[in-house]
Formats: C-alpha cells, structure tokens, sequence
C-alpha cells in the first residue's frame, strides 16, 4: 500500500509541474508533433491498464487523461470485467435474462452487445489483448452453453426509464418484466404459472391529453407484432429481440448486423473513444473553472499526505473512495 500511495504520490508531483495539467486533469499534445508513435500505440493507450495514464486522440490532438474519467471506478480498472460485462470471456451458462435499455441512454449500445454476448458467447469473444493478459479466459468462451435472453430496445427512453414509475412507458416495462419473470419462475418449476389480468388490479392512465395517445389500449400501431406484457413469443437463436415504443407497441428489432453495439470491431471493446472523451472534457471545463482554487488545495494537501504515508491494515488495500485508505500516520481519523 505504501508503494502505491508513492506512485500517486509522484503522479500528483509531475501533474503539479503543469499547473493547468493539475487542474483541468488531462495534458494536450498535437498528434503531429512529439514524440508520439505510430496510431496502433496510440490506439493502445487508449485501452486502461496498458498505461500509467489513457490517451486518446480528440481532434487532431492526442489527450492523456490523468484524473478519473469515469463516475463510479478509477481509469486502471474500465477494462476490468466486473465493471463491464461485455469484457468477461463468457456470458453464457446464466439464468435467463431480460435487459431492458433505453434507445435514448449512453449505455444503449453496450447494453445491447451484452444481449447479444449471452445468446451467443462465441460470436462476441472479449479482444484479443485482453486474452493474452489472461490466458485463462480463452478457455472460458465456449465452456457454457448460451443463456436464453430477452432483449427490449425502448424507442427514445432514458437510462433506467422504470424508475420513473409514474410515465407510461415505466408501466409498461413493469407489465413486461412481469410476464418474463412469470415465464422464467414457470421454466424453473416445470409448471405453467397463473398471472392476473393485470387490467384487473392496475390500470394504466388512458388520459389524451399526453401526446394525443389514443385511449384504446388494445390498438396494435402499424407494424407492430404485439403489446408489451404479452405472453412471450418463443425464442430464436436463444434470444427474443424487440423494439417497443413508449406506448409498448412491440416491433421487429433490425439484425444484429444493422446495430452499432453488435458491429463496433472488437480491439475497440473496452477502449476509450474520442466522443466519450470530449464530453468528459467539456464537462470538466466547466466545472474545473468554477472549482479550480479549491482543486488545487485538494491536490496540494493529498501529496502531503501521500508523503507523509498513510495507515496499514494488515495487508489491505482499502479501495480508492475509503475513508480508511487516507488515514494519515499517527493521526486520529476524523469523525
């Protein structure tokens, strides 16, 4: 832990001889000038855990990303399996599954890939240099067999849409996770399962002032193949694929080879891209020029810290967002 804590250390050191680097969180250099190698070194600085640091080229400019990119874990471990699923060397051998994703949210395409990595572990292996760091998991892809997957694309919806449990959309995904649950405890049991006529016990708003939504709810829009909360249709290739619209009208979703998430090259899987990358900046920009005095105290007191070492526990190694890993020597924690 404390060869880690003098890594961090001299990373916030040498950050700290760019005072702009210190606090915007990324260096900027033209691809065109430096020391920069050929774009397959380029491209692999872009994977995480490759590097002491992630770079990416953004518009014409090759940008080394220094803080934390992500909101939930640091830049080391996004190639990590456990933080995405589209990086296990199978997804096969599961319960069954449905995955509901919003055609309006950032993660609409991995969560698409994923679906597709289930029904067919095989066909969507993790990239080939995540395989040569473990040579274990080539073993892995075809070690189990395919999981049965239902995949539901919602036109225009927005991340974990069911949340908002008071939109019609959200009752309608309620209605279809409901009917898949039924068919999966009915699967496991051997036995049909009895579901209530869910007009009976809930009843979605019929208003028309919405859109001008027409009240009959029975009413199959054009091209439609049937409603949301119908009895499953059977499965093809281990996999029911539809789109639903928000008044969950269920259509044909388009081949797999027609969808971004299931057609990206698979080197790309897990790296970091430019469009991701620019928002981040653009997110960042503002909110360094609003923090910029008060991130640098933070800078400041965490290498002081860092030099000053921190507490050990026995051989652990709290994760990054623990208050117990910057324990200072001989201090009391704050309460």
């Amino acid at each position: 832990m404390e060869a880690l804590a003098t890594q961090q250390a001299e990373k916030l050191k040498n950050a700290h001889g760019n005072d702009r680097a210190s606090v915007v969180g990324y260096h900027v250099q033209d691809s065109s000038t430096g020391n920069q190698g050929p774009a397959a070194t380029t491209r692999l600085a872009s994977v995480p855990g490759k590097g002491p640091n992630i770079s990416v080229e953004v518009d014409g400019k090759i940008v080394e990303v220094i803080d934390q990119i992500h909101m939930y874990t640091t830049n080391a471990l996004l190639s990590h399996p456990l933080v995405s699923p589209a990086l296990q060397p199978s997804l096969g051998g599961l319960p069954p599954l449905q995955i509901l994703t919003g055609g309006g949210e950032i993660l609409r395409d991995e969560q698409i890939y994923v679906a597709h990595k289930a029904a067919n572990p095989s066909h969507y292996p993790p990239p080939e240099a995540f395989l040569k760091d473990n040579p274990l998991a080539r073993n892995q892809i075809n070690a189990w067999k395919p999981t049965v997957v239902q995949l539901q694309v919602w036109d225009d919806l927005c991340h974990v849409a069911p949340t908002l449990s008071f939109t019609r959309p959200a009752k309608h995904m309620y209605r279809s996770t409901a009917q898949f649950s039924a068919w999966a405890l009915a699967r496991a049991q051997k036995r049909e399962i009895e579901i209530l006529d869910d007009d009976a016990v809930s009843v979605i708003s019929r208003s028309t002032s919405e859109d001008g939504v027409s009240p009959d709810e029975n009413t199959l829009a054009k091209g439609a193949v049937g409603k949301a909360g119908d009895p499953l249709p059977p499965f093809k290739h281990h996999m029911i694929r539809q789109r639903v619209d928000r008044h969950g009208n269920i259509f044909e979703l388009p081949h797999a080879s027609e969808l971004a998430g299931c057609t990206m090259p698979r080197e790309e899987i897990g790296s970091v891209k430019p469009g991701p990358a620019r928002r981040w900046m653009a997110a960042k920009a503002k909110f360094d020029q609003r923090f910029a005095r008060e991130k640098r105290k933070v800078q400041r007191r965490r290498v002081r810290e860092m030099g000053e070492g921190y507490e050990v526990f026995g051989g652990e190694v709290p994760p990054p967002s623990a208050m117990a890993g910057r324990r200072v020597k001989g201090k009391e924690a704050a309460e």
